[in-house]
């Protein structure tokens, strides 16, 4: 007989009184001191300002890999905006970001996935299977977000606007050129060459939100209407092998929506603070990197090369719905 239980069977041989006095010596077993802790921080959670929706209207997602030094100032540029769900892929990190990430998720909506460097196709991928926001926004955990929240509800005006904007992008807008091959990506809208800033020059004319319509978006951040995202079968898994970078996912995907019916479009948030602590890609995978987009980019040109100029049309039609940001009707 173990002491932990003889000693129940003596206390359970004592008066009712002298039994309620000594109850307190129970916490100090292992299992007492689990139930302690578990009713702490259940008090602590219901003390929280946040209750558990079955139904949210934005779900962002993070792909994590060892940059925890950005995590609490991420955390606390999403928290003011109208996110109602946070999904952190917590891909195999070394340097404890999954700690911090622990310490950060403490809303109801709040999920950590844990898994062993995939890379983002698969993590993301999961991830939005998990979600349940009608929109969902994909991160990178070397980007800071605007200081201004209200950039997630931007996004949501716009795709309330749109019905058939499957894809939005927040930070650029990619126009490919297949007559160069070597030298195939240009950006009309959005960061320019080696990151310099370019305005978009269009609005959409109602809320007077920068936006315009364009063949593709860079991925980080990329929302996208989950049903939508769903219906195009997520990221193509055939662009990378588990933990190889997955160059092109944010372009063929935005290609497959124009094709499939659907629309893509940019919008400018405030200025979000780029690749924080180094690109992932360029410090932990080598020459899989360049690997990676050369075979990719072959088979973007293939799929999509003899029918861009259908994309191209549909973007300029589009495009005429929307106004200049010098022209604003009403305005005097």
């Amino acid at each position: 007989m173990s002491s932990q239980h003889y000693m129940r069977k003596v206390i359970n041989l004592l008066p009712k009184d002298l039994r309620n006095q000594l109850r307190p010596l129970k916490s100090l077993t292992p299992k007492g001191q689990l139930i302690r802790k578990v009713k702490a921080r259940k008090r602590f959670r219901a003390t929280l300002p946040y209750t558990y929706t079955d139904n949210p209207v934005v779900s962002l997602v993070i792909q994590s890999f060892n940059h925890r030094d950005n995590i609490q100032r991420i955390v606390d540029r999403l928290s003011p905006t109208v996110m109602d769900e946070l999904i952190v892929c917590e891909d195999g990190s070394v340097d404890g970001s999954e700690k911090i990430w622990r310490q950060q998720l403490i809303r109801p909506n709040d999920f950590l996935i844990q898994s062993n460097d995939l890379h983002e196709i698969r993590t993301y991928n999961r991830a939005i299977s998990l979600a349940r926001g009608e929109f969902v926004g994909v991160l990178q955990d070397d980007d800071i977000p605007p200081e201004n929240p209200r950039w997630v509800a931007d996004v949501v005006t716009l795709f309330r606007k749109y019905p058939k904007l499957a894809v939005l992008g927040c930070w650029n807008g990619w126009a490919f050129n297949f007559d160069d091959f070597e030298n195939s990506i240009g950006s009309p809208v959005g960061p320019g060459d080696h990151g310099a800033d370019r305005n978009i020059l269009f609005m959409e004319p109602e809320s007077k939100l920068p936006f315009q319509f364009v063949e593709a978006v860079g991925i980080g951040p990329m929302f996208f209407r989950r049903a939508d995202f769903e219906a195009l079968g997520g990221f193509d898994l055939r662009l990378s092998g588990h933990g190889e970078p997955g160059i092109w996912l944010d372009y063929d995907i935005c290609l497959r929506a124009w094709f499939s019916g659907r629309q893509v479009g940019v919008y400018e948030t405030g200025a979000f603070e780029r690749h924080i602590g180094g690109q992932g890609t360029f410090m932990f995978t080598g020459s899989k990197r360049s690997d990676n987009y050369n075979k990719n980019l072959k088979h973007v040109y293939h799929t999509f090369a003899d029918r861009i100029g259908e994309v191209r049309h549909m973007v300029d039609e589009l495009n005429q719905g929307v106004v200049c940001r010098s022209v604003i009707p009403g305005d005097s």
